[in-house]
This record gives C-alpha cells, structure tokens and sequence, in this order.
C-alpha cells in the first residue's frame, strides 16, 4: 500500500496493488469535477434508501444501476480524453481506475430489466441494507504482473459472485470481456493488460518489450540528460555478450544473443521465502516481455521493489542492461545502478546518483533529474544485491525496505518511481521483502530457447565453420548437459569449448560429468595459457596448464573450507601462500599496483563470477563460480592428485629413514572440512579414482597411521581454525571416505590389528568423528555407507565399513554390542548397564539419532522401563528385549491381516515372557480370544 497523488486537485488517495474500488476509482477520475460529483450521488443516495430494507431498496438498486451504467458508458467514451497528455505514471492510474468502473458498469448491464423488481434483489442481495454500499466500496480485482487473464477472470468471477447469483455473474463476466475487447484498440494498455500479443515465439533482447511500450509512447522528445542515458544504455546492445579474448570466434552481440527466461513470479511481503524451492508452487512462465509490459503500465510498480532472482550465469546483469536499452526514453528515465561500483553504505539516492555520474560523466542531482522527466516515469534498476552482501560482509536485511521507503517518499512527491533490484537466489533470503514486493525467479532455458540460442551462435560464426572446418553446434548435444546448457553464460562455455575441434559433439554420449568438467576445465586453461605464455614452446605448455588447474582448485578448496560459495581476496591470498604459490608476475604495470597471486589466478576466467562492493573508499571484492559443481570437482582433482602423488612417492621409496611423510599436502588439505560437505564431491573421486586403483591400500595403511598413532604438525596453510583434536579426527574421517570411495572395505580388524576388541576401537573413533564432524555433513556421508557388525576368526567382534549402503536397515543383533558383564540364568539375559545411565549418556552426546529413537521410546521408559532393559534369548539363540516384543505384538495387531501370522507373532512373545518372568507383560501381549 503506498499513498500516490494522481492528479493535482485530487485529494491523495490509498492505492492497493491488487485494486481500487468503484467509489475511489470514480473519485481518481474525476478529481474534484461531474464525475467525482456523481459518484457521492451514486454511493450516498443510494444508500440513504438502501439502510432501510425493503422495497425501498429494490428503488435504490433500480436508481444505482441507471448511474452506473450511465457513467460507465461516459468513462468508455471519454477514456481518450481521462488520460490524454498524463504522465506515464497518471495514465497508467487513470487506465486502472476505467478498468474497476468497467467490472462494475458490466455487472450493472446484466441485471435483467425484464425481471420484477423483487426478483433482481433477491437474485443480487441476501442482506439488502448493505449490498450496494459492500458493492461500490469493495476492492475490485485489477491487472497485474503476476495474475495472467485467466487468474484474473478467475478471480472477477469470483467478485461478481460474492454479490450476486452464479447466472448474474456469469452474464457479467462476459459482458467485461466485451468492454475491455472493444476498447483494446484504442487504448493499447488494456491489450497489454489482458495478454492479447499474438506473437509467443521465444523473444530475444526483450524486443517484444520494447515493441508493446512503443504502442503506447507519448512519442515525447526526453531531454538532456535523459537523452545522454538513453544513448549510453541503448550503445550496449552492440557490445558482445560477453568481454574477454574469444580468439578466431565470433561472439554475437548483447542485443542479439540475449533471450528472454522463462520464469516465476510470486508476490513478495513479509514471510516470504525465496531463497527456498519450496515457496516456488507457481507454474513456470515464457511471457517475460508480457509480464514486464504489465508491471510497468500498471500503479503496482511505484508501490514496492521489484526482486529479479537468478542463479549465477542465468543472465540477471545482462537482463538489466537489455531492460536500461529497451524501455523507450519517451515515456521513461532509466538508472542502472551496478551495485557493486557504488558506496555500498550509501542511503539508495547516493547510490544512484554516483551511478549517473559513472554513466554520463556528469554530476546530476536525482532531484532536479528526477524532476524534469517530464512525463516519463523514473526506473532505477539496482544490480547486484548479493555482491553488496558477499564483499561487505554487511548485514543488509533492510535493504529492500529502504528501497520501498525511498519509493513512497517520491511518489509523496510526486515523482513515483518503479524500481527492479537483482540478485542470486541463495542469499534472497538475506533481506525482508515489503508488502506490495513482487518476487520474480529466472528459471532455466527450455528447449526452443536452447534452439533459438544455437542458431544465433551458428549465424555469428559461420565464417569460423567455413575456414575450420569445423561443425556447427547442435541442438541434441547440448541436451545432454541440461544443468550445464540451461544457463546463459554456462551455455557459451560449452559453446566456446565445442568450437575447439568439436569437442563436445566427438565425445559423443559416453563423457562422464568428471570428464567433462576436466575437458572443459583443461581446455579453457589452455587457452589462457596460450594467451598469457604466446610464443612458448609446446612442450612447456602441459606444465603450465596444470599450475594453472592446480591454483583454480586451490581456489576452490578456499571456498570449500570456509563453508561458502565464494571466497575474498584477503582469504584466497592467504591460502595461496599457505601453500607456497604466489604471483608470478612481481611488478606492476605502470603505476598500477601488482596483482595478487589471487587476482591473477581468478582474473582469467570467465567461469570465475567476480563480486565487488565499494565500502569506506576501498574496493572490496568476492569471487565464485559461475556453476557451483566446478568448485565441487576441482576439490576432488586436487584431492585425488594428492592422494596419487603420495602413493606414488611412498612406492618409490627404499629407505624409511628421515621425519619427512609422503602425505604432507594430503594432510594439509584434508584436516579441515569433511569431503561430505558438498554432495557431489565424493562421487567425483571415486570417478577419478578408477584411473589409480592402486592406492587403495596405500590409503588404508594411511588411515591405520592415523587412527593409531595421529600426529599433527603447525602448517602454514590454515584456511579456518581448528580444534587439533579436531583436525586429526576430521583428517582420519577422510581418509576412511576415501577408502570407500576406492572401492574398499574399513575393517576394524584391519586397522586395529592388536587390539582384544577391534570394534570398540573403530566405535569410539567414530565416536571421536562424530564429534569433529558438524552433524548435517556426518548424516550425509552416513548416506553412502553400510555398517556390518560381524566376529573375526577367532571371536571377536569387528565391525565393517563399506561403500554400500543397506536399502533396509538390518536387525540389531543385541547381544552384539555387550559380549562382557552379563548375567544368563534360564536363557533370561539382563543388562548390568543401568538404564538411567545410558539415557543420561544419550543426553550429553545429543545426538539426532539418539534422540528420535529415545523420542519413540518415551512411552515405555515412562510406564514400563524394565521391558527395555530387559533381555531374552529363545531356544534358537535368538535374543529380542521386552520392549521389541510388546511393540511387535502391539503394531502386529493394528497392522496384520493374516490371522494365524498374528497368532504366531503373540504366541512367541507370550512363550518369552512367561521364561523372563514378566508375567504382568504376558498380560498385555495376550489376544482377546484369549
């Protein structure tokens, strides 16, 4: 809700996004003159009669309807003249307020003159003395950015039908459509509105955009400093969608190359969750250029901000700077303001204001700007909220809120001003959306945009396929790497690597995802390497892209380690020496300070999303892959590398002297962050483990080093801190994973060779591991292992990992876990362990798991404690508690169909209990036949 003045001699009057009502729509359109007038007769005589029931209201309804209608049909006559030579903004208002006197002027036809005048009351009103005062005062349903025609004609038929019966509201919805379909022509915005564009092909560069709003320009000429911004903006659809060396290949243009996303929409407000998939329950849409034409012809766009989420790669600077070229400098004055150029802790009008000054080289003050646009209505597109979030380290939850704020103080100043801030998904949630917000989420090309986009590629460089030979990119095989092909800027990626030697489309279908990262990893190292090292022998260019691999997944790691999807600077460069790697150019150019070891390495790739804010007159700066799985499978190179590394160097070795070990980068890796933290990282290995199946037992001997004998030694490459009891937990967890992922098994019998009792040994490591390990990443590593109990050769237990999982948890073989300080008398088992004790153990581990089993168990440890602590062994060796018993009998009962199987289940638990000595359990396990 925010307070507009429309018109200069109207009172200031509420708009709500989702409507007005009759009464104030007449009131908007008429300011203070006949029909303003005439709707105070319309309302307040009406309802002078109406207040008194009875016939007399019947006369008011008769005497409302002649108005209305009356004045509806002047309001469709006159419409032309109500908004000639208004502000875009006023006219957008005047158009919304015709379109709530159209709904009830069409209810009004309907009424059936040839009925009595009781019939028509009784067919429109169960309460006559405030039927016509709820009708003229309601809020009727308007058009919107996020409601198509049909939620719209969905929700006016519900309105009608609130006041009166279904064949009443019917006849009125069809008579609506009539209006608004005859007066489509002459007043574009009610197309526009209703969704009548007859081209739906996939648009590109927002044309369609720009085409609709060219319908209903003012055609006025913008001034100055409008005209500099216009020209500036409209200059960017020739640049090529993306800067940087291309080599021979031809990038096709910003204009060009765009494509308008398929989306979704939803409104914002307090509660809203947009940073979770599941607050997304709106069907996916293609009418981008539609949904914007509406936001922007509509009163909606002044109230609240506009949030324009995407993942990184989908497109979200690009869709700003198309939307600062498209929208037509007649009819509005565009900012673009990247976020990350500006004083981060700047109130919003500083920031647009250095965002002026950075476009057209002047200092203009938003005021006096925002003051001679004339009728053009401002729109400020603020790009990059997440890189204010990201670079600052800045809580920023009121941002949006102070957006939405400097909204209503210029709309109280008559200059009302739509703006559009972007941002990624993941960190949506990291500011509160204000009532009246519109939420709206870039959603991944489908397959015509896939079409639309390869034909312009092909197009753009049809001269490079001529002289290389080479083919052109197709359709079927970017569909085999949907996640990777259905965003923008990870499509060119794939694009750019094909036109090498047409590699994607001689892989054919067998490439693995490592393989295919490591290729196009591999291929965009190469040509950097090319680039920066040109007229180097051929021979040292393999040594050369692997150092620049080996820094990009140190980079990687520092993200990894932190527990995010970007790392700054300071961090990277200190990672970067922590491991001995540091510039490798010494001097900067010029009087332009040297790059960082850092910089250097992430300022070659355009795959390397790069986030920057400016706070306190320093530039601070984040970066990020564009695909998150990139960073995922660089850890799993560099892990792997390691691994193999060290086996190969402990194979070579004929003398064990000397204090050095082989694993020294394996250990500074892998004490740190369990590989379990991100999902696809563990599957990577094992992919890229099947190319070294010799270190499998080079890996286990290392995990029996360092679970046995753990040493931690001070390194100079600590990206976060750690407890070192700690570090050597989460370094021994790994390692068990990576045996694992080796394809072999963790046998407590094999680490702890010497102990009487192998199993208790690996339990209380896990035990230690589970305490390192933060609980989320521990349950997802627990996903993909399968736990054994089972006896060595001669008795005792072991305990197996392996890298197979149980579909079915198997049975707990009780006695298992307790094969000391028992006592059998009569094949009746009891626990010396105190119940109270193991419950106050589960307390301090705190554990998920002990507490949803405890949880469960609740009932019987308050009513019936001895059935758990309680054990019997059967004459076949089988041993089951009190409490397993009574709970099978229990949910046989509710749950078996198969009488005799019931009769088994109880008879076996009566047969036990009776031997425990449990009588008054027998009580309870009986049936009631028995």
């Amino acid at each position: 809700m925010i307070i507009v003045s429309a018109v200069r001699s109207v009172p200031i009057v509420q708009f709500v996004a989702q409507g007005l009502s009759y009464n104030d729509a007449l009131k908007l359109l008429g300011g203070s003159g006949p029909l303003a007038k005439a709707a105070d007769n319309v309302l307040g005589g009406a309802l002078s009669v109406a207040t008194a029931g009875g016939s007399d209201a019947a006369i008011s309804l008769f005497d409302a309807k002649t108005e209305v209608v009356r004045l509806g049909r002047l309001v469709t006559q006159k419409i032309t003249d109500l908004v000639r030579g208004q502000s875009r903004y006023n006219r957008s208002q005047r158009l919304h307020a015709a379109h709530s006197v159209l709904v009830v002027t069409a209810f009004f036809e309907t009424l059936d003159t040839d009925q009595s005048r009781d019939d028509q009351l009784a067919a429109v009103a169960s309460a006559p003395g405030t039927w016509i005062e709820q009708l003229l005062t309601a809020t009727i349903p308007a058009p919107g950015p996020d409601v198509p025609f049909d939620a719209l004609l969905t929700r006016l038929r519900d309105w009608f039908t609130r006041h009166a019966d279904d064949r009443i509201a019917g006849a009125a919805l069809a008579r609506y459509q009539e209006h608004v379909r005859a007066l489509m022509t002459e007043v574009p915005e009610f197309a526009i509105w209703m969704r009548q564009q007859e081209d739906r092909a996939v648009s590109r560069g927002l044309e369609a955009l720009e085409a609709t709003l060219l319908r209903v320009t003012s055609h006025r000429d913008p001034v100055r400093h409008r005209a500099a911004l216009a020209l500036t903006y409209r200059a960017g659809l020739g640049s090529p969608v993306l800067g940087g060396d291309s080599g021979d290949l031809t990038l096709p243009s910003l204009g060009t190359a765009y494509l308008d996303p398929r989306f979704r929409v939803k409104p914002g407000g307090p509660g809203a969750r947009p940073a979770e998939d599941g607050w997304w329950d709106t069907a996916v849409r293609d009418d981008f250029a539609e949904l914007l034409a509406v936001y922007l012809t509509t009163p909606q766009a002044a109230v609240a901000p506009m949030l324009l989420l995407g993942q990184p790669g989908a497109g979200k600077s690009a869709l700003t700077r198309i939307l600062a070229a498209r929208l037509p400098a007649a009819d509005y004055l565009v900012v673009r303001v990247v976020l990350r150029e500006v004083p981060a802790e700047s109130p919003i009008q500083d920031q647009v204001e250095a965002a002026l000054r950075s476009a057209i080289g002047e200092t203009v003050a938003w005021a006096d700007l925002a003051g001679d646009a004339g009728g053009a209505m401002p729109v400020i597109l603020l790009d990059g909220f997440d890189e204010l979030l990201q670079a600052t380290g800045v809580h920023q939850s009121d941002y949006l809120q102070r957006v939405a704020e400097f909204q209503q103080r210029e709309a109280v100043l008559g200059r009302p001003v739509a703006v559009m801030v972007t941002s990624r998904v993941a960190v949506a949630d990291r500011a509160r959306m204000p009532a009246g917000s519109l939420a709206v989420r870039l959603e991944p090309f489908a397959e015509p945009q896939l079409e639309r986009w390869v034909a312009t590629w092909n197009h753009a460089n049809a001269a490079y396929w001529e002289v290389t030979g080479r083919r052109p990119l197709t359709l079927d095989v970017l569909k085999r790497y949907p996640d990777l092909a259905g965003q923008p800027l990870l499509l060119l990626m794939l694009a750019i690597y094909d036109a090498d030697a047409n590699a994607l489309q001689r892989d054919g279908d067998e490439l693995g995802a490592g393989e295919l990262y490591e290729r196009l990893l591999h291929s965009f190292a190469e040509r950097e390497v090319r680039r920066i090292h040109a007229g180097r022998p051929d021979s040292s260019l393999p040594e050369l892209i692997e150092d620049e691999l080996l820094r990009l997944s140190v980079v990687a790691f520092a993200m990894f380690h932190r527990g995010r999807l970007w790392v700054t600077t300071a961090e990277l460069d200190n990672d970067l020496a922590g491991l001995g790697l540091r510039p490798r150019r010494e001097t900067g150019e010029g009087f332009r300070s040297p790059l960082t070891a850092g910089q250097e390495v992430v300022g070659r790739f355009f795959f390397i999303q790069r986030a920057q804010a400016r706070q306190d007159d320093q530039t601070l700066q984040t970066y990020e892959f564009l695909h998150a799985t990139f960073g995922e499978y660089l850890v799993a190179r560099l892990v792997v590398q390691a691994l193999a590394d060290a086996a190969a160097r402990a194979k070579a070795r004929t003398l064990s002297l000397g204090a050095g070990t082989e694993d020294d980068l394996l250990q500074s890796l892998l004490g740190y962050t369990p590989l379990s933290a991100r999902a696809t990282v563990l599957p990577f290995v094992a992919e890229l483990l099947t190319r070294h199946p010799d270190v499998g037992e080079w890996l286990i001997g290392r995990l029996r080093v360092a679970v046995t004998r753990p040493a931690y030694q001070p390194r100079s490459y600590q990206p976060i801190e750690k407890r070192v009891d700690y570090w050597m937990s989460t370094y021994s967890f790994n390692l068990a994973l990576l045996v694992l992922a080796a394809g072999h098994e963790v046998r407590a019998s094999e680490l702890f060779r010497y102990a009487k009792r192998p199993a208790t040994w690996l339990r209380d490591t896990a035990l230690q591991w589970r305490a390192a390990v933060p609980a989320n990443m521990f349950l997802e590593a627990m996903k993909s292992v399968g736990v054994i109990r089972t006896w060595t050769g001669d008795g005792r237990r072991d305990l197996v990992l392996t890298g197979t999982p149980h579909e079915v948890a198997p049975p707990v073989e009780i006695l298992w876990s307790q094969d000391y300080g028992m006592v059998r008398d009569s094949g009746v088992t009891r626990h010396d362990l105190p119940l109270k004790d193991a419950l106050t153990s589960m307390d301090l581990s705190g554990a998920l798991s002990d507490d949803l089993l405890r949880h469960a168990l609740q009932p019987l440890l308050d009513r019936m404690p001895e059935a758990v602590e309680w054990v019997v062994t059967d004459a076949e060796g089988r041993s089951v508690s009190m409490a397993h018993l009574l709970i099978e009998v229990l949910l046989a009962s509710a749950m078996e169909k198969d009488p005799d199987a019931l009769r088994s289940i109880r008879e076996r638990a009566l047969t036990l209990a009776r031997s425990a000595e449990f009588g008054f359990l027998a009580d309870h396990l009986r049936g009631p036949e028995e």
